[in-house]
Protein backbone atom coordinates (compact mmCIF):
# COMPACT_ATOMS: atom_id res chain seq x y z
CA UNK A 1 0.00 0.00 0.00
CA UNK A 2 2.46 2.46 0.75
CA UNK A 3 4.78 1.77 -2.66
CA UNK A 4 1.40 2.55 -3.93
CA UNK A 5 0.48 5.38 -2.67
CA UNK A 6 4.10 6.65 -3.45
CA UNK A 7 4.11 5.51 -6.81
CA UNK A 8 1.02 7.60 -7.23
CA UNK A 9 2.67 11.20 -5.64
CA UNK A 10 5.88 10.38 -7.87
CA UNK A 11 3.51 10.28 -11.28
CA UNK A 12 1.41 13.41 -9.58
CA UNK A 13 4.36 15.23 -8.89
CA UNK A 14 5.79 14.17 -12.40
CA UNK A 15 2.22 15.33 -13.99
CA UNK A 16 2.26 18.88 -12.21
CA UNK A 17 6.06 19.48 -13.34
CA UNK A 18 6.47 22.79 -14.72
CA UNK A 19 9.52 24.23 -16.98
CA UNK A 20 12.92 21.92 -18.31
CA UNK A 21 14.11 19.00 -15.93
CA UNK A 22 15.50 19.98 -12.67
CA UNK A 23 18.90 19.38 -13.74
CA UNK A 24 19.38 21.86 -16.49
CA UNK A 25 18.65 24.63 -14.06
CA UNK A 26 21.54 23.13 -12.11
CA UNK A 27 24.02 23.35 -15.41
CA UNK A 28 26.23 26.58 -14.65
CA UNK A 29 28.42 26.67 -17.97
CA UNK A 30 27.00 27.73 -20.95
CA UNK A 31 28.32 25.80 -23.44
CA UNK A 32 26.96 22.56 -21.49
CA UNK A 33 23.77 24.57 -21.14
CA UNK A 34 23.13 25.22 -25.03
CA UNK A 35 23.74 21.19 -25.56
CA UNK A 36 21.38 20.35 -22.72
CA UNK A 37 18.85 22.62 -24.17
CA UNK A 38 19.60 21.74 -27.66
CA UNK A 39 19.26 17.54 -27.33
CA UNK A 40 16.17 17.99 -25.10
CA UNK A 41 14.24 20.49 -27.66
CA UNK A 42 15.21 18.28 -30.69
CA UNK A 43 14.41 14.87 -28.71
CA UNK A 44 10.62 16.51 -28.46
CA UNK A 45 10.28 18.42 -32.02
CA UNK A 46 11.08 14.77 -33.71
CA UNK A 47 8.82 13.24 -31.68
CA UNK A 48 5.79 15.88 -32.38
CA UNK A 49 7.05 15.83 -36.09
CA UNK A 50 6.54 12.28 -36.38
CA UNK A 51 3.13 12.43 -35.03
CA UNK A 52 2.36 15.16 -37.73
CA UNK A 53 4.15 12.41 -40.52
CA UNK A 54 1.84 9.93 -39.29
CA UNK A 55 -1.15 12.40 -39.55
CA UNK A 56 0.83 13.39 -43.63
CA UNK A 57 0.82 9.48 -44.48
CA UNK A 58 -2.65 8.69 -43.41
CA UNK A 59 -3.89 11.84 -45.80
CA UNK A 60 -2.76 10.40 -48.37
CA UNK A 61 -3.47 6.94 -48.40
CA UNK A 62 -6.92 7.78 -47.40
CA UNK A 63 -7.85 11.09 -49.01
CA UNK A 64 -9.47 9.38 -52.31
CA UNK A 65 -11.30 6.44 -50.23
CA UNK A 66 -13.21 8.84 -47.86
CA UNK A 67 -16.23 9.10 -49.65
CA UNK A 68 -16.59 5.45 -50.22
CA UNK A 69 -16.17 4.24 -46.41
CA UNK A 70 -18.67 4.32 -43.60
CA UNK A 71 -18.62 7.01 -41.32
CA UNK A 72 -18.80 4.82 -38.54
CA UNK A 73 -15.43 3.33 -39.65
CA UNK A 74 -12.50 3.66 -37.78
CA UNK A 75 -10.32 5.22 -40.63
CA UNK A 76 -12.66 7.87 -41.22
CA UNK A 77 -12.99 8.74 -37.93
CA UNK A 78 -9.72 9.08 -37.64
CA UNK A 79 -9.79 10.99 -40.63
CA UNK A 80 -12.57 13.43 -38.95
CA UNK A 81 -10.37 13.50 -36.12
CA UNK A 82 -7.30 14.60 -38.22
CA UNK A 83 -9.64 17.01 -40.50
CA UNK A 84 -10.51 18.84 -37.29
CA UNK A 85 -7.48 19.57 -35.67
CA UNK A 86 -5.89 20.90 -38.83
CA UNK A 87 -9.13 23.18 -39.06
CA UNK A 88 -9.90 21.83 -42.53
CA UNK A 89 -12.95 20.68 -44.29
CA UNK A 90 -14.26 17.39 -45.36
CA UNK A 91 -14.28 18.39 -48.94
CA UNK A 92 -10.70 20.62 -48.57
CA UNK A 93 -8.54 19.18 -51.74
CA UNK A 94 -5.50 17.37 -50.99
CA UNK A 95 -2.93 19.62 -51.83
CA UNK A 96 -4.65 22.36 -48.63
CA UNK A 97 -4.09 18.90 -46.64
CA UNK A 98 -0.96 18.44 -47.50
CA UNK A 99 0.10 21.92 -46.90
CA UNK A 100 -1.39 21.97 -43.41
CA UNK A 101 -0.29 19.08 -42.34
CA UNK A 102 3.44 18.67 -42.44
CA UNK A 103 6.35 18.86 -39.88
CA UNK A 104 8.31 21.90 -38.85
CA UNK A 105 12.42 21.70 -38.63
CA UNK A 106 13.66 21.00 -35.68
CA UNK A 107 16.13 23.60 -35.89
CA UNK A 108 13.58 26.43 -36.26
CA UNK A 109 11.90 24.51 -33.39
CA UNK A 110 14.72 25.02 -31.04
CA UNK A 111 15.56 28.17 -32.54
CA UNK A 112 12.16 29.95 -31.58
CA UNK A 113 12.38 28.17 -28.70
CA UNK A 114 15.78 29.72 -27.01
CA UNK A 115 14.23 32.81 -27.84
CA UNK A 116 11.04 32.64 -26.63
CA UNK A 117 11.55 30.88 -23.09
CA UNK A 118 14.73 32.58 -22.69
CA UNK A 119 16.81 29.50 -22.87
CA UNK A 120 13.93 27.51 -20.95
CA UNK A 121 14.21 30.44 -18.04
CA UNK A 122 11.43 32.38 -18.73
CA UNK A 123 8.34 32.84 -16.24
CA UNK A 124 6.25 30.93 -18.57
CA UNK A 125 8.05 27.96 -19.42
CA UNK A 126 8.10 27.58 -15.29
CA UNK A 127 4.67 28.08 -14.66
CA UNK A 128 2.81 27.18 -17.29
CA UNK A 129 5.39 24.89 -19.17
CA UNK A 130 4.41 27.42 -22.41
CA UNK A 131 7.74 27.51 -24.53
CA UNK A 132 6.30 29.76 -27.04
CA UNK A 133 4.55 32.44 -25.35
CA UNK A 134 1.26 31.14 -26.75
CA UNK A 135 -2.11 33.08 -25.94
CA UNK A 136 -5.66 32.20 -24.75
CA UNK A 137 -8.75 33.90 -24.27
CA UNK A 138 -10.64 31.22 -22.51
CA UNK A 139 -9.85 28.99 -19.11
CA UNK A 140 -7.27 28.89 -17.06
CA UNK A 141 -4.28 30.68 -17.56
CA UNK A 142 -1.04 32.91 -16.86
CA UNK A 143 -1.84 36.78 -17.16
CA UNK A 144 1.29 38.63 -18.48
CA UNK A 145 2.84 41.35 -16.13
CA UNK A 146 2.82 44.65 -17.75
CA UNK A 147 -0.21 43.34 -19.87
CA UNK A 148 -2.53 46.65 -20.99
CA UNK A 149 -5.90 48.06 -19.47
CA UNK A 150 -8.45 46.20 -21.14
CA UNK A 151 -6.86 43.15 -22.95
CA UNK A 152 -8.24 39.76 -21.94
CA UNK A 153 -5.97 37.69 -22.95
CA UNK A 154 -3.56 35.23 -20.75
CA UNK A 155 -0.70 32.64 -21.26
CA UNK A 156 -1.58 29.42 -22.25
CA UNK A 157 -1.00 27.03 -19.52
CA UNK A 158 0.33 23.58 -20.78
CA UNK A 159 0.69 20.21 -18.98
CA UNK A 160 3.93 19.68 -20.37
CA UNK A 161 6.49 20.97 -22.54
CA UNK A 162 5.74 18.06 -25.38
CA UNK A 163 2.10 19.26 -25.26
CA UNK A 164 3.24 22.50 -25.67
CA UNK A 165 5.30 22.02 -28.41
CA UNK A 166 2.74 20.29 -30.31
CA UNK A 167 0.63 23.57 -29.84
CA UNK A 168 3.35 25.33 -31.53
CA UNK A 169 3.30 23.08 -34.22
CA UNK A 170 0.17 23.10 -34.78
CA UNK A 171 -0.37 26.92 -34.49
CA UNK A 172 2.08 27.73 -37.60
CA UNK A 173 0.20 24.77 -39.67
CA UNK A 174 -2.90 26.25 -39.22
CA UNK A 175 -2.55 30.33 -38.18
CA UNK A 176 -3.35 33.02 -40.75
CA UNK A 177 -0.18 34.99 -39.28
CA UNK A 178 2.40 32.03 -41.08
CA UNK A 179 0.70 31.85 -44.67
CA UNK A 180 4.06 32.42 -46.42
CA UNK A 181 5.76 29.13 -44.22
CA UNK A 182 3.29 26.62 -45.25
CA UNK A 183 3.58 28.49 -48.99
CA UNK A 184 7.65 28.10 -49.02
CA UNK A 185 7.88 24.72 -47.40
CA UNK A 186 5.03 23.24 -50.00
CA UNK A 187 7.67 24.75 -52.68
CA UNK A 188 10.55 22.93 -51.12
CA UNK A 189 8.78 19.88 -50.51
CA UNK A 190 7.91 20.35 -54.28
CA UNK A 191 11.06 20.53 -55.31
CA UNK A 192 12.24 17.81 -53.52
CA UNK A 193 14.92 19.35 -50.96
CA UNK A 194 14.90 18.87 -47.59
CA UNK A 195 13.20 21.30 -45.26
CA UNK A 196 15.37 24.30 -43.93
CA UNK A 197 14.60 25.71 -40.53
CA UNK A 198 16.64 28.60 -41.64
CA UNK A 199 14.50 29.21 -45.42
CA UNK A 200 11.43 28.91 -42.83
CA UNK A 201 12.90 31.06 -40.26
CA UNK A 202 12.64 34.36 -42.37
CA UNK A 203 8.73 33.55 -42.84
CA UNK A 204 7.93 34.33 -38.98
CA UNK A 205 7.83 38.14 -39.20
CA UNK A 206 4.12 38.28 -37.83
CA UNK A 207 5.23 36.04 -34.49
CA UNK A 208 7.22 38.97 -33.42
CA UNK A 209 6.49 42.78 -32.78
CA UNK A 210 10.09 42.65 -33.56
CA UNK A 211 9.25 41.89 -36.64
CA UNK A 212 12.02 41.33 -39.35
CA UNK A 213 14.54 41.67 -36.16
CA UNK A 214 12.85 38.68 -34.83
CA UNK A 215 13.32 36.56 -38.07
CA UNK A 216 16.89 37.69 -37.96
CA UNK A 217 17.66 36.98 -34.32
CA UNK A 218 16.27 33.55 -35.31
CA UNK A 219 18.71 33.30 -38.13
CA UNK A 220 21.68 34.47 -36.23
CA UNK A 221 20.59 31.53 -33.55
CA UNK A 222 20.36 28.43 -36.20
CA UNK A 223 23.34 30.20 -38.16
CA UNK A 224 26.09 30.53 -35.01
CA UNK A 225 24.72 27.24 -33.49
CA UNK A 226 24.54 24.94 -36.29
CA UNK A 227 20.79 23.93 -35.88
CA UNK A 228 20.07 22.70 -39.17
CA UNK A 229 22.15 19.57 -38.48
CA UNK A 230 18.99 18.80 -36.39
CA UNK A 231 16.95 18.87 -39.91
Amino acid sequence: MIKYIAAVILFLTTLNSMGMPSTYYKIENSTSMKKYFFTYMSKIANTQNRYILNDRNFIKSFYHKRNTINKAHDDYKKFEKIQKRYKLKPDDKLSKYLLYIDIIPVSLVIAQAAVESAWGKSRFIKEANNVFGQWTWSGKGLIPNGREAGKKHKIKIFSSIDSSVNGYMINLNIGWAYEDLRAIRAKIRKYGAPLSGLALSKTLIKYSQKKEEYTRILATIIVQNHLERFD
